[in-house]
């Protein structure tokens, strides 16, 4: 492994940072850092995980077998509190991977026993609520089954339906979907015939999907209080 040991640190560090943040920072990243060796120990630092572009990193089935690494750039950046790669990771969750659910298990019991610092532990709660608040419209409608299964599985299904969250959620994702199906009549005037009354409206008057995702999240948090801390 090559090293630049000629850069000062700050200059590479503005190099590493310009990296991180680039639209393909994290494969930019895991390149750089696999061939000089000061640009891995200085990628590895917090502030610069925190900040890595997960953006072109798409987070389907056969991408995220290929993460699973405790100590890969994508686990450790959601360590460092990157909201992206914590987003991914929810997702993984939501999708029932059991190796990110054993990792965080292990983490857990390591933790409890002292072997690890309670810092490095991921909570599954945390990642699928950063999911809800970050992950863009289009996967939140594609996850809906998912996130209901989830909040059944881990709080019972009377308990979700009694505090609203079920209903939450697919009123989030019912609202999205429309106005994804509203936006593509409107692309094409030939359609406008054949849409619901409901599309329409949400492509004249686009609802406030935040306001429906605020919702989702604060009845998320009612049934999971340790997602916040």
């Amino acid at each position: 492994m090559a090293n630049m040991t000629d850069l000062h640190l700050d200059i590479l560090n503005v190099i590493v940072v310009m990296i991180a943040t680039s639209s393909d920072g994290a494969r930019d990243l895991a390149r750089a850092s696999a061939v000089f060796k000061n640009f891995k120990t200085q990628a590895r630092k917090p502030h610069i995980l925190k900040m890595v572009n997960f953006q072109r990193l798409t987070s389907t089935t056969d991408t995220l077998r290929k993460h699973r690494d405790r100590n890969g750039l994508l686990c450790m950046c959601a360590r460092a509190g990157n909201q992206a790669a914590e987003s991914i990771l929810g997702k993984a969750i939501l999708l029932r991977d059991s190796w990110f659910f054993g990792m965080i298990y292990n983490d857990n019991q390591q933790a409890y026993y002292g072997c690890i610092a309670s810092s490095q532990v991921l909570h599954h709660h945390n990642l699928v609520r950063t999911f809800i608040l970050s992950a863009p419209s289009k996967e939140i409608v594609v996850m809906r089954q998912y996130l209901v299964k989830y909040v059944i599985a881990h709080a019972g299904y009377n308990a979700a339906r009694e505090c609203g969250l079920i209903a939450a959620i697919c009123t989030l994702c019912n609202t999205e979907a429309a106005r994804h199906r509203a936006t593509r009549v409107g692309s094409n005037q030939n359609q406008a015939t054949n849409s619901s009354f409901i599309d329409i409206l949400a492509l004249l008057e686009p609802p406030p999907e935040a306001m429906f995702r605020d919702t989702v999240v604060i009845l998320f948090d009612k049934l999971f209080p340790s997602a916040r801390d």
